[in-house]
């Protein structure tokens, strides 16, 4: 007991910065449900009813998107400089509180400009929580167990996204207000949650902050192009996690509370995929994992193409949601084999910031072509193109894997020859 009290008085004097894991992993899941859930695409279900309420046009609630997207962009470039400055506690507590602001006033249809300002907010808190969520939680987390913990964080996006769906037309029967109200208020309690492990951000007394490698030219490349896939993925999944519960309402018919409790078929996808990642990649080996994974995600955007039916097209909503969750972390876990533990956040950072470009360039571009007149269907059909590059590029980079993996065993058996 006495033993127990001493270790709250270090921890509350600064002096332990160490969480138990089971708190890290939870917390580290109510990081990624806000910052790519609760701040992005748990926005998606609400718009057949903002729509239908006439808070905003199906192209306004595209630029509303764009707007948190573009949020998003400048919080991945302010979460890869700001921490040298004042620190990730800080920039993380202080997005924490953002994102429950910015959350909280959407409940209130104050104009579009006002619910612009709210939804850039919403994208500027959580790019910073999914950047350093990782990081923050897997120093708590034993070797052995990080791959796993690292999955479970991520299906805090999924596992939130099926919450909302399904409970989110309880509020909306009552009004847009309750809707957003009711996200508000999850946002709220997973901050508090969250809110602890903030503290044990910062490096302890007198550690020093490694400067950072060069990087080779192949491997630099790669990133590159891994990037670039990244990015145009980004761009692929914007029709589905945007527009999808819209394009449904109007095309099939379906009312904005069943088009919500279809688009929580995302949110599943997405919870099996983050969930599987690192069973998949541990099998597989991360980059075909990662072509496997784009590969599901063309074929997702290339079913709501060729099928006009709510069920298949659905199925194709929990594609679409493996792939995104799926593909964040192998992303994730790619660039730390390529990059090294050393430079392995920053360059994360730097592949965030990317797809945070690609919904931006996204969301608008789809916006603009909706305000013109261009259906719902076009904008998958871009989505297609975009989807199919990224599945060209990342069989390039298998291609390339396998090349480097060849030259290396080549290379091993002539220093043993040599040797003998």
């Amino acid at each position: 007991m006495v033993c127990f009290r001493y270790q709250i008085f270090l921890e509350k004097s600064s002096l332990v910065k160490k969480c138990h894991p089971v708190y890290a992993t939870v917390a580290g899941f109510c990081l990624i449900a806000i910052g790519l859930s609760l701040c992005r695409f748990a926005y998606a279900p609400l718009i057949p009813s903002m729509i239908d309420h006439h808070w905003v046009t199906a192209s306004g609630a595209g630029y509303l998107g764009g707007f948190n997207f573009l949020g998003y962009l400048i919080g991945c470039g302010a979460a890869l400089f700001l921490p040298r400055r004042i620190g990730v506690t800080l920039l993380m507590r202080f997005s924490l509180v953002l994102a429950v602001v910015g959350q909280s006033m959407c409940v209130w249809d104050l104009g579009f400009a006002w619910l612009a300002l709210a939804r850039f907010l919403a994208g500027l808190a959580g790019a910073s929580l999914v950047i350093h969520a990782p990081e923050v939680v897997l120093k708590h987390i034993s070797e052995r167990w990080k791959t796993v913990v690292n999955g479970v964080v991520f299906a805090g996006a999924g596992a939130t996204i099926v919450f909302v769906c399904l409970l989110l037309p309880t509020f909306l029967a009552i009004s847009v207000n309750a809707g957003w109200m009711f996200e508000a208020g999850l946002t709220l309690i997973a901050a508090v949650i969250a809110w602890p492990i903030a503290r044990s951000t910062e490096p302890l007394a007198g550690e020093k902050q490694a400067s950072l490698p060069k990087l080779e030219r192949p491997t630099a490349f790669a990133l590159l192009l891994i990037g670039i896939a990244y990015f145009l993925a980004a761009i692929s999944i914007t029709p589905h996690t945007l527009f999808l519960p819209d394009y449904l309402h109007n095309r099939f018919g379906t009312t904005a509370a069943v088009s919500s409790r279809l688009f929580s078929l995302v949110g599943l996808g997405s919870l099996v995929g983050a969930l599987t990642s690192g069973v998949i990649a541990r099998l597989l080996g991360t980059q075909l994992a990662l072509m496997i994974n784009y590969l599901l995600g063309a074929v997702g955007v290339l079913m709501v193409l060729v099928f006009a039916n709510v069920t298949l097209i659905t199925v194709s909503a929990f594609l679409i949601g493996f792939f995104l969750l799926c593909c964040v972390p192998l992303t994730s876990v790619r660039c730390r084999e390529i990059s090294g533990r050393i430079r392995a956040s920053h360059d994360w950072g730097v592949l965030t910031l990317m797809f945070g470009v690609g919904l931006a360039v996204g969301s608008y571009g789809m916006s603009g072509l909706l305000s013109r007149g261009v259906s719902y269907y076009r904008l998958f059909v871009i989505a297609q193109v975009t989807s199919l590059a990224s599945l060209l590029l990342s069989i390039w980079l298998l291609k390339g894997t396998h090349q480097q993996t060849t030259s290396d065993s080549l290379t091993e058996a002539r220093q043993h020859e040599a040797a003998d």
